[in-house]
């Protein structure tokens, strides 16, 4: 028998009651349960709307009936079908009654009915329906309202997020993850709601839920794979805590919305408050060493990163344990936000990610630039720079790697740091112009007073130490470090000859030259000039490979031409050249010169070592 057939019997038999016999009454009364309950489950079957609204009272409607498909939604929890025919009655108030409906002949197709009385039309309706489940060998009874408030609520929120109403959206999130979502610009909400609902606006909603007195979880299937819902029942409301999404494709999948929404609140914040220069605001979203170290002390405005607004159309973000990666690409650039995830100190503190470097990658070019490294590079080529050029000995040795140390600063004392040529070293703050990565290797390109200079620092052990300068020159080696390297013994020697002391230039001098001339002089002999004014005029030309060094002090009408060569771990004088004039008479080798000298003092035969063409009178030379 269908069950229009059951509530037109049902009807009959009520009309029938009326005539019967006062014996009957108890049976008759029944039917206003019957009939009640048999107009709802028909209803329910057809999905006629209408009906189900006169049967049902205001509350169930409100929970079961809100949203315009809801009807459809019944037969996700399977209630029974079939003729109901009513077993027991309890009558609990004048105005309630709990009705015990038994389909078919199984016990276990028992349903349990709340009927009240509605106060404008005074008539019978159905406020509830009770269902048994039995899941994992347990046993458990849920109001059918319940059931469907919260499917309701599901398709409310699919909606509400396909259509990134910010409004809908904020409205179905519980306080704290409301006042997440709220924080995201407008843009990045819609994008996050888009991608989280992905194929599910145009599916059949049917959930799987959990429930508990006031949270649930939802399992919502679809095409790609299924979203989790975790609700909370807040004022007799079900709202959005968090939800997940898992997807068969890497790029959708969302292990929790609300940390995605983290990541895309600090990012968003970090980029708006990076372009306008905001330190203030940046040190909120950032981890405190990478503030202090890099941020704090940096103009930003040497190194372009995308707007939040430019990178909300293209921009990945990749949750990991403890960690997550934001990356979106430029014309040119792959720029990539690493970020922290920092542990509330209690349940009631919420989960932060702070950004804790920024790397730029370039898209035609194997560069890879850390935003920490690059602004550290700068704040060091900065203090180098000042102590390079105000000759402060001690930072520039704490500041330098340790074979440029070795090799330069540590061969020198602050007196004779003075005294090393370094003009291109100008005493001006430097200006950034660009910054090349290559591995452990960061070259600086600065404008430092008139000249273009470039600082090479290198990462070692996660130290960033100067390993050397390049200097704009012409005809020598541009590497600072290779000229002072021969420019310090010659220094050295030049003093030492300036004092006359013949233990200083034993220890500057090479080995043949100490055989030749110093272990043989008392004291320095005269060959007719001022020998260490010849050391005092500028650098011209320096000519060097590992072993050997040819360095040209002034010109062709004054100056010298140093010959150096490597014994050991330094350089040392093997021989000079003095200029005195631009003719061949007025230039003298120092070791010649020197030896013919103490062969005329002692009064003996120059050496064979010795060439004999030349003797000299007077600061010049004569042909023999």
């Amino acid at each position: 028998m269908n069950l229009r057939l059951t509530y037109f019997g049902h009807r009959v038999a009520a009309v029938a009651c009326l005539l019967a016999l006062p014996i009957l009454f108890t049976g008759c009364a029944n039917l206003v349960e019957s009939r009640t309950i048999a107009a709802f489950s028909e209803a329910l079957q057809e999905e006629d709307v209408s009906t189900l609204r006169e049967v049902t009272s205001s509350r169930f409607e409100e929970k079961s009936l809100r949203h315009e498909e809801s009807v459809k939604d019944f037969s996700v929890l399977r209630i029974p079908k079939g003729d109901v025919e009513i077993i027991e009655i309890d009558e609990i108030s004048e105005n309630e009654k709990r009705v015990t409906g038994q389909i078919g002949k199984s016990k276990s197709r028992r349903l349990r009915y709340r009927l009240v009385r509605d106060e404008k039309s005074g008539k019978w309706v159905v406020d509830d329906v009770y269902l048994k489940k039995k899941q994992n060998g347990v046993e458990s009874t849920r109001a059918v309202s319940e059931l469907m408030d919260l499917i309701t609520t599901v398709r409310e929120f699919i909606d509400a997020w396909s259509a990134g109403s910010r409004s809908g959206i904020l409205k179905m999130a519980d306080p704290e993850f409301g006042t997440l979502l709220g924080s995201l610009p407008d843009e990045y909400l819609k994008r996050l709601a888009k991608q989280a609902i992905g194929d599910r606006a145009d599916a059949k909603v049917r959930p799987e839920a959990q429930m508990d007195d006031d949270v649930a979880l939802v399992r919502l299937p679809g095409k790609s794979g299924q979203m989790i819902i975790s609700f909370t029942k807040i004022r007799d409301q079900w709202l959005i805590s968090d939800l997940a999404v898992e997807s068969r494709k890497d790029q959708d999948h969302i292990p929790s919305v609300k940390q995605m929404a983290t990541v895309l609140s600090s990012v968003s914040v970090f980029l708006n408050s990076y372009s306008a220069g905001d330190k203030k605001t940046l040190k909120t979203v950032t981890m405190k060493s990478f503030f202090e170290h890099s941020l704090e002390p940096a103009v930003l405005s040497t190194v372009q990163l995308p707007t939040a607004t430019e990178a909300a159309g293209t921009y990945q973000v990749k949750l990991q344990s403890g960690f997550a990666d934001f990356m979106v690409a430029t014309a040119d650039e792959l720029v990539k936000l690493s970020l922290s995830r920092i542990e509330g100190e209690d349940s009631g503190t919420p989960v932060q990610y702070l950004v804790d470097d920024v790397t730029i990658y370039e898209i035609d070019g194997n560069q890879e630039k850390r935003l920490s490294a690059l602004f550290l590079s700068h704040a060091m080529v900065e203090l180098y720079a000042e102590a390079l050029s105000l000759r402060e000995l001690e930072t520039v040795r704490m500041m330098s790697t340790p074979e440029f140390k070795q090799q330069v600063w540590q061969q020198v004392d602050e007196g004779l740091l003075l005294q090393l040529p370094m003009p291109e070293i100008e005493n001006a703050k430097p200006k950034i112009l660009t910054t090349v990565f290559m591995g452990a290797v960061t070259e600086v390109t600065v404008r430092q007073g008139s000249r273009a200079l470039v600082y090479v620092l290198q990462d070692r052990e996660g130290q960033l130490l100067v390993s050397d300068v390049l200097l704009p020159v012409s005809g020598r080696p541009n590497s600072l470090a290779r000229t002072l390297e021969a420019m310090i013994p010659i220094v050295q020697f030049a003093k030492a000859l300036q004092i006359r002391n013949i233990g200083e230039l034993q220890q500057h001098s090479s080995r043949d030259l100490n055989r030749k001339v110093w272990h043989r002089a008392k004291q320095v002999p005269s060959i007719g000039l001022k020998l260490h004014e010849h050391f005092a005029v500028p650098l011209m030309a320096l000519e060097m490979n590992e072993d050997l060094a040819i360095v040209g002090l002034g010109n062709d009408q004054y100056g010298a031409r140093v010959r150096l060569i490597r014994e050991g771990e330094r350089f040392v004088v093997d021989d000079v050249k003095f200029i005195a004039g631009s003719e061949i008479r007025q230039r003298i080798d120092l070791k010649e010169a020197m030896q013919l000298e103490l062969s005329r003092f002692r009064g003996e035969m120059p050496t064979s070592e010795t060439t004999t063409n030349e003797t000299t009178t007077g600061g010049t030379t004569t042909q023999r």
